[in-house]
């Protein structure tokens, strides 16, 4: 069953992590004026954290010789590591740009 659930790590954590990243993303820059902390950065570096630490989970299950899971696996690798890249972009904007111009 571990293994199972294992699996489909790849294909949930990092579209769900992004999908977070970008809903804070929307709130976070209010703050980061106010207080002085980016705050964004904080929040799109731990959700990429995320990310990276499902793929991982991810890629340790060895589903053995079973071909349709392996199929889930690699598709979840591929589609997580899309997502880690977006979250890697969001990161370098929210370092780069300042929140408190409009």
């Amino acid at each position: 069953m571990r293994t199972r659930w294992l699996q489909w790590i790849g294909l949930g954590v990092a579209p769900l992590a992004w999908a977070l990243s970008t809903e804070l993303s929307q709130i976070t820059p209010y703050i980061d004026c106010r207080q002085n902390i980016p705050w964004s950065a904080v929040f799109c570096g731990a959700t990429l954290f995320v990310s990276v630490a499902g793929i991982a989970a991810a890629r340790a299950v060895s589903p053995g010789r079973v071909q349709t899971k392996r199929f889930v696996v690699d598709v979840g690798f591929l589609i997580a590591l899309a997502f880690v890249f977006a979250l890697l972009l969001q990161e370098a904007a929210t370092m780069l740009l300042d929140a408190c111009q409009r």
